[in-house]
């Protein structure tokens, strides 16, 4: 039983990054906006939260400074796309490419390191809020390797959610990416409502690389993000553009990435790459064998 309750909190921890980078994608295509800019926001978010928190000595100023800075990459990809009516894709993988340059810049510029910056303080886990009395031994260590930011990714996929189900707001994105021309007709600015929506999900990834610089480590590497913005991508495909099924898609790479971390402490002699290739070889494989029904938003990707 510890060992089952060892596994699902791992899950949430490699799952969090990542669901609030895909719901950022979601509410982005949503909108009818390609956003495969995840990896770029993440990995600039990871960056800004140790600056940040560098700079101020502020660990939720650092998490501020990520989530303004995935809104700013957001603003950059669609401000490109949707003023300068570039090519969605090339667009992102240029957004992406750019925030790999920039933060190793920055690293040496600010840092005068490569590679990895100096140590900064962590944003605070679960066992540092526990009451002191009254709490077993091993959940207080079961909570100390759980982020804060855990449960505030629940609540924020719990509440995108909503928005888009059940809210006038979130019915108007929607209908941007489904029929734009309609939309438009109805008197909403679509290219207004896309760009804001781009932003949120820029915002959210960033979150999503503050967990992985100062939520689950204390400072920054360079690339850090190892590919997660592209995973998060998948998982909206793999999703079907839906959020229940995004959730479960996040939390079936979060489990892998969980059991490959797992299977390396107890199999160390076997090299540790096998260990990290595993959940992409999961997601390659998912997405190769899984066929649905659900097509993406209509309007995904069409300049006008």
């Amino acid at each position: 039983m510890p060992q089952l309750l060892n596994l699902i909190a791992l899950t949430l921890v490699k799952a969090s990054p990542l669901l609030l980078a895909a719901f950022g994608g979601l509410l982005s295509e949503l909108s009818g906006v390609i956003n495969f800019a995840l990896e770029g926001m993440m990995l600039s978010g990871a960056f800004a939260a140790v600056l940040g928190t560098w700079a101020t000595g502020s660990h939720w100023i650092g998490l501020f400074c990520a989530i303004f800075s995935g809104a700013f990459i957001g603003a950059v990809h669609a401000g490109a796309s949707l003023k300068l009516r570039a090519n969605q894709i090339v667009c992102a993988i240029a957004v992406n490419l750019l925030a790999v340059g920039l933060t190793g810049f920055l690293l040496n510029q600010v840092f005068h390191v490569y590679g990895t910056s100096p140590g900064v303080e962590a944003l605070p886990n679960l066992g540092s809020i526990l009451p002191q009395a009254g709490v077993s031994v091993n959940l207080r260590r079961l909570a100390e390797g759980v982020s804060v930011l855990v449960p505030a990714t629940l609540a924020i996929v719990t509440a995108v959610t909503a928005f888009l189900k059940w809210t006038v707001p979130g019915l108007r994105l929607r209908a941007c990416g489904e029929n734009p021309e309609a939309a438009r007709a109805a008197g909403l600015v679509v290219w207004r409502i896309q760009f804001l929506a781009v932003c949120a999900g820029g915002a959210l990834a960033g979150m999503g690389g503050a967990f992985l610089s100062i939520g689950e480590l204390s400072q920054f590497v360079e690339n850090m993000t190892h590919g997660r913005g592209y995973l998060a991508v998948a998982a909206v495909i793999l999703g079907r553009w839906r959020p229940a099924g995004v959730l479960l898609a996040v939390l079936f790479f979060g489990c892998g990435e969980a059991v490959s971390e797992w299977l390396a402490v107890r199999w160390p002699a076997l090299p540790n790459q096998l260990f990290l290739v595993m959940p992409y070889a999961a997601c390659l494989a998912v997405l190769a064998l899984y066929t649905g029904r659900r097509r993406p938003p209509s309007a995904l990707g069409r300049i006008e």
